[in-house]
């Protein structure tokens, strides 16, 4: 008889069914037909790559099914030991931060880690971009579907502001950089770190999105632009950690987040040029896709989530100045952090 190896669950992993076995390695089991196709994919490419920043990558369990072909139902990859995700320990690094500790440096090393994976994921194929009109049009329907499902006090705030985002989405320029395989959902929440260093996880891509249009090529922007959203993210979560209502304090944990995603996209070009793509990422794009980042997080809590909102609503509240037209016949709660 073979070894019993020991198994434990992961409960975070709200997707799909993820188990520990044996202390060093974890199976993720997806709970629809072929709904690790894109991560097996671009897993074994990063590995092929020699990409040390996405964990070890063993394999995966194809199965062929009679009437839908060929498809991946496991993958099978290396644990990283004592390591959190970034809604932690990113949270931790700007709290300690706000106490007087010293400024957080991660935002320049996911810049680099980001650059990294895209350079890999680029050799695989490069594409045009998606046009300008096309991109516009997306943006604008987001912002119609957050206006339609958000309500009480979040919706008023976004309400005041929908004429300014508006603006900013219909900004988004026509782009020369190349689109190629994204991550597709980048966060802090998929960035683990141990010590020093740093893994990114999950190439299954935006869960909101159909599987043809999760897995169509973009710009780096798309991926940048959702980095930089979730730091706006970590100042609400910070925030509510801190208990912090009052508008000095919003207004430093907010600026925080300015400062850090020119941190982030710093380091990102400069780890591009270094790789030889310094066209990589335009950076003019990224205004009008944080914004629909930002928005798609409104969404996302609304229809999976709701204890989330707080977190999308401080960051737009903060980023957007109300439109000057409703200010003065629209009363608006301030925005606060939920209780501990």
């Amino acid at each position: 008889a073979g070894e019993c190896l020991e198994e434990t669950p992961v409960p975070v992993d709200m997707t799909n069914l993820s188990v520990v076995v044996g202390g060093d390695k974890i199976i993720k089991l997806v709970r629809q037909w072929s709904g690790a196709d894109r991560s097996a994919r671009l897993l074994a490419r990063l590995a092929d790559a020699g990409v040390d920043s996405v964990p070890g990558y063993y394999g995966s369990l194809d199965w062929e099914h009679p009437e839908h072909g060929r498809g991946t139902l496991a993958l099978l990859c290396a644990v990283i030991p004592d390591a959190g995700d970034g809604w932690t320990w990113a949270v931790d690094d700007v709290v300690a931060w706000f106490r007087g500790g010293k400024a957080p440096e991660f935002p320049a090393a996911l810049g680099r880690l980001a650059a990294e994976v895209h350079a890999a994921l680029l050799a695989g194929g490069a594409h045009p971009a998606p046009g300008a009109a096309e991109v516009r049009a997306r943006a604008d329907g987001v912002l119609d579907v957050a206006l339609a499902l958000t309500g009480g006090d979040a919706g008023i705030r976004l309400s005041n502001r929908a004429g300014r985002i508006r603006e900013q989405l219909a900004a988004v320029p026509e782009t020369a950089a190349p689109a190629f395989d994204l991550h597709g959902d980048l966060h802090v929440g998929q960035v683990l770190r141990s010590g020093e260093q740093y893994w990114l996880l999950d190439f299954d891509g935006d869960p909101q999105l159909p599987d043809a249009e999760r897995d169509r090529p973009d710009s780096a922007a798309r991926d940048v632009a959702h980095l930089a959203a979730s730091l706006e993210m970590v100042a609400s979560v910070a925030a509510k950690r801190l208990q912090a209502a009052d508008e000095a304090s919003l207004g430093r944990l907010y600026g925080w987040a300015d400062e850090a995603s020119v941190q982030l996209t710093g380091a990102y070009q400069l780890a591009a040029a270094e790789a030889g793509l310094p066209d990589l990422l335009d950076e003019a794009m990224l205004p009008g896709l944080i914004a629909e980042q930002l928005l798609r997080e409104l969404i996302y809590a609304h229809r999976f989530l709701p204890r989330w909102q707080y977190a999308a609503d401080g960051a737009i509240t903060h980023r957007f100045a109300r439109d000057s037209a409703r200010a003065p016949r629209t009363k608006e709660p301030a925005w606060t952090p939920p209780a501990l």
